[in-house]
């Protein structure tokens, strides 16, 4: 641990712990459920927000790529489960797979690169809800961005 950094150490994770509070909170106030990739994005954000990671661009529009890639391939392994000449425990291996590989294809290909965002992607490919909680993932991803613009004059890369 870097003592120059101590306190930033201190005041970054309680800067992470405020906002993923308040976005959980948000989160269960509107019914919705916890996508656990946005808690690999609070700690981009606030660990290293200075860096191309961690730019509300790269974020918003790579959980704007698994989004769209998830609710596809969601609405996709909803309509398919409904027959059962579908294994589906199998279509649901394929159905997630092919929804991280285009999340991938999609944020290479436009230059918004944020990894976390193949994670929604597969997560929101099983989920029955999909379009609520991919609804959910952006608006919590773009408040998180939005507090770290807020608070980066005060914010120092600690990696």
């Amino acid at each position: 641990m870097n003592k120059a950094n101590y306190k930033n150490y201190i005041f970054q994770s309680l800067l992470t712990f405020v906002c993923m509070s308040f976005v959980l909170l948000l989160y269960d106030l509107l019914g919705g459920i916890i996508v656990a990739s946005i808690g690999a994005s609070s700690f981009i954000l606030f660990v290293t927000p200075h860096t191309n990671a961690s730019r509300a661009k790269n974020i918003v529009g790579g959980y704007i790529c698994g989004a769209v890639s998830g609710m596809v391939f969601g609405l996709l392994h909803n309509y398919i489960s409904g027959f059962s000449f579908f294994g589906a425990h199998y279509a649901l291996i394929f159905i997630c797979a092919a929804s991280s590989a285009v999340t991938t294809f999609l944020m290479i290909s436009t230059k918004l690169v944020h990894p976390p965002a193949a994670a929604l992607a597969l997560g929101l490919s099983a989920d029955p809800n999909c379009i609520m909680t991919a609804m959910a993932a952006v608006g919590g991803v773009t408040i998180l961005c939005a507090a770290r613009r807020l608070m980066s004059d005060n914010l120092k890369d600690l990696i």
